[in-house]
């Protein structure tokens, strides 16, 4: 045995910030990942997901399916306490937008934040949630009279909610509303929630595929899939909210085509599952359609999975407890509360101009596109030439603040302009909270055990702000919940208050220990595979699947193109390392196994990729030994990543100091 000789630090300590994430785990590259998965194995009889996500749970077989009960967790708030909206003595939803919502110009996030977060996040909430509307039952916003950009007394036309079948009969029976989707993470936002769906999406030949184009995008709706054929009558709807559009991309959810990223980010899923069922078949020549399908499928939910709890959900700032197991008493169905306010909380972060880059960093010769010129607009993915212009640029542009400002593209041109269709989102989501009953935003801060503020300077990070809020309201007791949620003061750390970070990671903690086939607990899975999936990062499905060059490891933190290091990533790594105790209290050892003498170089760097701590020393044939000391008064708790460096050779292990 031997240790670190000659050793050097080459940057000093600075002062991380961040919270703890207890989890261990040794973040393998894309090739040690597919060096895990070629291991040979049998298929074991094994349980899968239903399509529709009914029974999952054993004793309450409805739990998490689709057309399940959204959770009413908080209060009910209608004016006669069964169905009628509680908006006397509110403000104008129109107006609440235009006082307080108008955003003059960009404010982006100061935590460098991507695209990727918004993006990832509207992903997997269609996977998780989707509540129709009722078309025979409008709600209609009076549109001010001194309105600049919308017609003056006109109104915003939007639908109430379907209600349940029921109920709504009287308070001790409040209007109810279902969720169309599996409340599951499982994928379906890919596959779909109901059999008529899933079996389209097929290419049912026997290869497990799902279907794509000839150019490797989504499938078209018509009869063979391909953009210039027959539309197929059969095919799965498809939304298109500006009702003009006769060719749509085919997804596992209707809102595919909202906008190029999320076309992107379906497309990206796709085209893993259709690489697994050729990975599969090449282990497993004698595996049937079904099973390399469903072999497939349970992998991408699992992929899906791990990146939103390892990746996503410590990018925004929310820390789920450690896994301990499944829990059958957990209902995992989504709740009102997070449906139609707190997970309505990237409306704020989205940007007016799409990115399109090419590799080399440079913007595409047909140039960017504003957001509002790409809503419903699934051509602009073949004009850009594909999906890969999008990644490159979501990974480069620094979302927009969570705050109380929403751009004009969703606040005043949502799917059009003016009297000709435009519709502001602000003011819907305001309405939608009336509509489905939610409380005030003190009362939905007791609700879930917070202090109540008594006033609104207490709420908000400005006085102009609180100034305006009063003047709309009057009482911080009436407050609307997404209003309240968007303008309060954020955690110290943090990307979000403390109302909107309690319900998302309640939601998040529900949804994975409710879940029976979370990867983690799903039996039928090998440790290799548990273990491949949870080092598995967004960054590494793109760069199997797409053709792109160079991407920085962490998509969710914005990187300019020039910055983007090349190689780490792309090359296999052959140097053991090992990290222990992790969690780490105030000292770990750093074990290295080295096959020869040579240079290396030990770095640190934290949640935003800043290099906290560097040092260069000798590795020595054999195990080599180092002691790090974690000064409490200098180092915060949290997650970091640990590089060690030699010419050839890296590694990378995430450290956890609590």
């Amino acid at each position: 045995m031997s240790i670190f000789t000659r050793w050097k630090p080459i940057v000093k300590l600075n002062k991380p910030s961040g919270r703890i994430l207890d989890m261990q785990r040794v973040i393998v590259n894309v090739a040690s990942i597919l060096v895990i998965l070629l291991i040979t194995y049998p298929l074991m009889a094994q349980e899968f997901r239903s399509i529709d996500g009914s029974g999952n749970n054993l004793d309450n077989v409805e739990w998490g399916a689709t057309h399940g009960l959204l959770q009413r967790v908080t209060t009910v708030n209608y004016s006669d306490g069964m169905s009628a909206l509680a908006d006397e003595d509110l403000p104008n939803p129109r107006n609440v937008s235009n006082k307080i919502f108008a955003q003059e110009f960009k404010i982006n996030d100061p935590d460098n934040h991507s695209d990727f977060v918004w993006a990832f996040g509207q992903f997997i909430d269609h996977d998780i949630s989707l509540i129709e509307n009722d078309n025979s039952e409008a709600l209609f916003i009076d549109i001010p009279l001194d309105d600049e950009v919308m017609t003056p007394g006109g109104a915003i036309a939007m639908s109430r909610s379907i209600a349940v079948e029921g109920s709504g009969t009287d308070p001790n029976n409040p209007r109810q509303y279902s969720n169309e989707v599996t409340s599951f993470l499982d994928g379906s936002v890919v596959y779909g929630s109901t059999i008529e769906r899933a079996t389209w999406l097929r290419t049912n030949d026997g290869s497990g595929k799902l279907k794509v184009t000839s150019d490797n995008l989504l499938p078209w709706n018509t009869i063979s899939g391909e953009r210039n054929d027959q539309i197929d009558s059969s095919a799965p709807h498809m939304a298109d909210d500006t009702r003009q559009l006769e060719y749509l991309f085919v997804a596992g959810d209707v809102r595919a085509n909202e906008n190029p990223l999320l076309i992107s980010l379906h497309t990206l899923f796709v085209r893993e599952h259709n690489r697994l069922c050729d990975h599969f078949r090449d282990l497993n020549p004698n595996w049937s359609g079904d099973q390399l399908y469903e072999k497939s499928r349970k992998m991408i939910g699992a992929y899906l999975q791990a990146i939103t709890y390892e990746e996503w959900l410590p990018s925004i700032d929310v820390f789920i407890p450690p896994y301990t197991g499944y829990r059958p008493e957990v209902n995992p169905n989504i709740t009102n509360v997070f449906s139609a306010a707190a997970f309505r909380m990237g409306h704020t972060l989205l940007n007016s101009e799409v990115i399109r880059m090419d590799n080399d960093g440079s913007i595409i010769p047909l140039g960017n596109i504003s957001l509002k010129e790409s809503f419903f607009q699934p051509r602009e993915v073949l004009f850009a030439g594909g999906i890969e212009s999008y990644i490159k640029g979501m990974a480069t542009q620094v979302q927009q603040e969570m705050d109380a400002k929403v751009i004009d593209d969703v606040r005043n041109f949502l799917f059009g302009s003016g009297p000709f269709g435009g519709l502001d989102l602000a003011a819907i989501n305001i309405n939608r909270g009336r509509d489905r009953g939610l409380a005030d935003y003190n009362t939905l801060r007791d609700d879930f055990g917070l202090n109540k503020l008594n006033s609104f300077s207490n709420l908000t990070t400005t006085e102009e702000e609180a100034q305006q809020l009063e003047a709309l309201y009057g009482d911080i007791n009436k407050l609307d919940a997404w209003v309240g949620m968007l303008a309060e003061k954020h955690i110290t750390g943090s990307m979000f208050g403390e109302l909107v970070n309690t319900i998302i990671e309640k939601q998040f903690q529900d949804l994975r220990d409710g879940d029976r086939f979370y990867y983690e607990n799903d039996q039928s899975l090998t440790p290799g595979e548990k273990e491949a999936i949870k080092a598995t990062r967004l960054h590494d499905i793109i760069m199997r699947n797409c053709a792109i060059e160079v991407m920085q490891y962490d998509v969710f933190n914005a990187m300019p193109h020039g910055d983007i290091p090349t190689g780490p990533d792309l090359v296999e790594s052959h140097l053991e390392a090992a990290l222990y105790p992790n969690p780490v209290g105030s000292q770990a050892q750093l074990k290295v196994l080295a096959q020869k003498a040579e240079e290396v170089t030990v770095t640190i760097f934290d949640m935003h990729g800043r290099i906290m701590f560097s040092l260069e020393g000798e590795l020595l044939n054999g195990e080599n030994f180092l002691t790090l000391d974690f000064d409490h008064n200098t180092w915060h708790r949290g997650l970091y990543t640990l590089v060690i460096r030699t010419e050839n050779d890296f590694n990378t292990l995430k450290l956890i100091l609590e």
